[in-house]
């Protein structure tokens, strides 16, 4: 299996404690840092899960400064394009931001740039207690859509991932 990644915007005070919470993740502050933190902290591997902690609102999602939306999704196509090769087969994004899963066009954008699953809440959005007040909008890696009441369990947020995760990337696996 692949690795999972743990990004994580820090920018602000909610980044900083979403951060101070998480066991080996990657931090950044712009769409461009995003990528190259991802990608260095990859290095050769695959990821079968990547975790986005990020502002979201129903028009889109913050990453630091730059405003990823249906209408600029364009001008961040090549950038986030970068990422398409490191995913796995049947990987899965879980973009953790509020009320983004709301936007069903732009989270279908990033499903056909990197061809996986996308999972988003509707709701408000709480890392640090691993929550969202709301549904789940879900597609597929193959392209279906659901809604889901709670997180699908192949992408929640857990304790003994995140610690084994640490692990395993510090003896450098």
């Amino acid at each position: 299996m692949g690795a999972e990644v743990i990004s994580i915007e820090d920018s602000d005070a909610v980044g900083w404690a979403e951060s101070a919470t998480t066991i080996g993740e990657v931090n950044f502050s712009s769409a461009q840092t995003f990528v190259d933190n991802v990608l260095g902290d990859l290095g050769t591997r695959q990821m079968a899960l990547l975790h986005i902690q990020v502002h979201g609102s129903p028009s889109g999602a913050s990453f630091g400064t730059d405003h990823v939306s249906t209408r600029t999704f364009g001008s961040y196509r090549t950038l986030f394009g970068r990422l398409t090769p490191k995913f796995e087969s049947n990987a899965w994004v879980d973009l953790r931001a509020c009320e983004v899963g709301q936007n069903l066009a732009l989270l279908r954008q990033f499903h056909s740039l990197w061809n996986v699953g996308i999972v988003a809440g509707r709701g408000l959005q709480n890392n640090l207690f691993d929550a969202n007040f709301g549904f789940y909008q879900i597609i597929n890696p193959d392209g279906t859509e659901w809604q889901s009441f709670s997180v699908p369990p192949w992408v929640e947020y857990n304790v003994q991932r995140r610690a084994t995760r640490a692990i395993v990337s510090r003896l450098g696996f």
